[in-house]
């Protein structure tokens, strides 16, 4: 391996080790917000079906 190769893998491992904690948060925030949308939409439709028609589920 020659120097500029060393010099760009340090530098491709430490972008990681800055970076991923922030990506992996952003991740989970992204994934927590999708799955509140996801549950409000199921519950919004669920007391939909209950108030129109007979109840019928």
């Amino acid at each position: 391996m020659s120097v500029n190769e060393l010099l760009a893998l340090l530098a491709v491992i430490t972008a990681l080790r800055v970076f991923l904690p922030d990506i992996r948060t952003g991740m989970r925030r992204l994934l927590r917000v999708g799955a509140r949308v996801g549950v409000a939409e199921l519950l919004q439709n669920q007391t939909a079906r209950t108030t129109s028609g007979n109840g019928e589920v």
